[in-house]
């Protein structure tokens, strides 16, 4: 039957077995193409795997030794000079995967706060406000429309390479569509409920922040785990470009010095940086909406 439920037990007995079946069929993979070549490092063994996963966590000493070459690969044939610094100093400091995180996370966080901030202030206003609504819905519908990736250029141009392109571009890219979902959510609020804030005495403001945000919340937070996919992906393409520093800048670098042992656990970490702030959004839509969550089951 379609949609019919299936059991706790039934379901993690699945999510296991896929599990096991991807994995398998990778040890199988990298076991026929190191059969052809045995040097292959494009499709690493664990053994390989776990070399990339040292190289990353690697002491800062380890990893300045090899950056000088990293660097070289990145930089051929281009008219860029990079050089390391060797002035910071810490446990972390210097270890590939705490710089990168460090990096990509900061910009990430940065241009979605902002992102959706703006876009969810703007929305509610349009939603709220059926003028406004008129006169920004046609500009926000094309620039939502906008490839941000394909804009970068513009970006570069008008907010150089540091941290401001990057929040500038990602929050560009969410902004659009957050205006224009959360206009929708508003508008869509039922009007019994509002009339009844009215009823009350409310001011429109009161009912805007006791009536309206708190029944749109939990889908903003559903929205806000949505642009996570999108963001990363502004972000990454950025950071191959022109950063010094970060996820897509690292995998730029050992891709070119045919490092993929270090290249897919760079992916694998990113992938749950990502898991891990949906999970954390989740979280924060359960304490502060219990309600939303009884209602979809």
């Amino acid at each position: 039957m379609i949609g019919q439920a299936i059991s706790h037990r039934s379901r993690l007995v699945c999510s296991i077995l896929s599990v096991v079946l991807l994995v398998a069929g990778y040890a199988l993979l990298a076991d026929q193409q190191h059969r052809k070549n045995p040097n292959d490092r494009t499709i690493p063994t664990w053994n390989q795997l776990w070399e990339g996963v040292l190289y990353l966590t690697a002491k800062p000493e380890v990893s300045r030794s090899d950056e000088a070459d990293l660097l070289a690969a990145a930089l051929a044939g281009a008219e860029i000079s990079a050089e390391v610094d060797s002035t910071r100093e810490g446990f972390l400091e210097h270890r590939i995967l705490w710089e990168a995180s460090k990096a990509t996370l900061g910009r990430l966080f940065g241009g979605l706060m902002l992102g959706l901030g703006l876009g969810v202030l703007a929305g509610v206003l349009m939603g709220c406000f059926l003028k406004l609504d008129a006169v920004a819905s046609p500009i926000m519908y094309f620039a939502s429309r906008i490839i941000p990736t394909a804009a970068m250029p513009i970006f570069f141009k008008m907010a150089g390479i540091d941290l401001e392109m990057y929040v500038a571009m990602i929050t560009f890219g969410s902004m659009p569509i957050v205006t224009l979902s959360v206009s929708q959510y508003v508008q869509t609020y039922p009007c019994e409920l509002r009339y009844k804030a009215y009823t009350l005495g409310a001011s429109h403001a009161e009912v805007i922040t006791t009536a309206i945000m708190p029944g749109i919340l939990p889908k903003i937070f559903d929205l806000a785990i949505l642009m996570i996919g999108p963001a990363l992906v502004y972000l990454i393409a950025a950071e191959q470009i022109v950063a010094g520093e970060g996820f897509g800048y690292r995998i730029r670098v050992l891709t070119k010095a045919t490092r993929f042992e270090a290249v897919y656990p760079l992916i694998v970490i990113l992938t749950v940086y990502a898991g891990a702030i949906t999970w954390g959004l989740k979280w924060l839509q359960h304490r502060l909406c219990p309600w939303y969550n009884q209602e979809r089951r």
